[in-house]
């Protein structure tokens, strides 16, 4: 009788040991699958036409955050204009409109639409081809010391400035159309972003504003 007792227990230890087994199998060949899958990601590059996310800063000339979507340097740095999400794109796609409106936080406003212009987003997505997810780029925007305006009196005053009060380091904030045409006559175009400028110059009755920017600190997240 002890005999069968004996057996009946190692029989039920086998069962066991094999079903510990068949589960240990599946774990290692899932694990293993996934492990293999992130090993070979390592080695993934964006391309034309992968789709990626980026984290992103847009700098000035002295290096000052104008917006991110990297909550570190909201942090370390503080920001000119607001916080937005990554921006996704696809790498070397074109853009049809003059600029590309981004959603971002601007205290106390709430969300809004920014204009980043469309020889920006080219510039950073020409940046991204051939980094891995996690690599990290700066992008300079040479264009953008040229991209000035001026003012009247009469023009700053219409978009709620006080020409009286004006001053050279003054940033404002300024509306963009789609595109870069000039109203017919009775006619407005529909601003559908804001980006904020700053002054360089002030007349007797105009001043000079400049609306580009130096750069952006570029980091991939993902691709696709």
């Amino acid at each position: 009788m002890a005999k069968k007792d004996t057996k009946k227990k190692n029989d039920d230890w086998a069962k066991t040991a094999t079903r510990v087994f068949v589960v240990f199998i599946l774990i290692s060949c899932v694990l293993g699958f996934t492990l293999t899958m992130g090993f070979f990601n390592i080695f993934k590059k964006a391309e034309e036409g992968s789709i990626v996310a980026v984290q992103y800063t847009i700098r000035d000339e002295t290096g000052t955050p104008i917006i991110t979507s990297d909550t570190s340097v909201v942090e370390t740095e503080g920001i000119l204009a607001g916080v937005s999400q990554p921006i996704q794109f696809m790498v070397n796609q074109t853009y049809d409109d003059f600029i590309v409106p981004v959603e971002v936080y601007v205290y106390p406003s709430g969300v809004i639409s920014y204009a980043l212009f469309e020889t920006e987003m080219q510039a950073i997505s020409d940046s991204v081809v051939g980094l891995g997810e996690g690599d990290s780029t700066t992008v300079t925007f040479p264009f953008g010391s040229s991209m000035e305006r001026e003012m009247s009196k009469e023009q700053y005053e219409n978009i709620g400035g006080n020409f009286s009060e004006a001053e050279v380091g003054m940033w404002i904030p300024l509306g963009f159309a789609p595109q870069p045409e000039i109203a017919l006559e009775n006619e407005t175009p529909q601003t559908i972003a804001t980006r904020y400028a700053r002054i360089t110059d002030i007349g007797d009755e105009s001043l000079t504003v400049l609306y580009g920017y130096a750069g952006a600190d570029v980091r991939v997240e993902t691709i696709v």
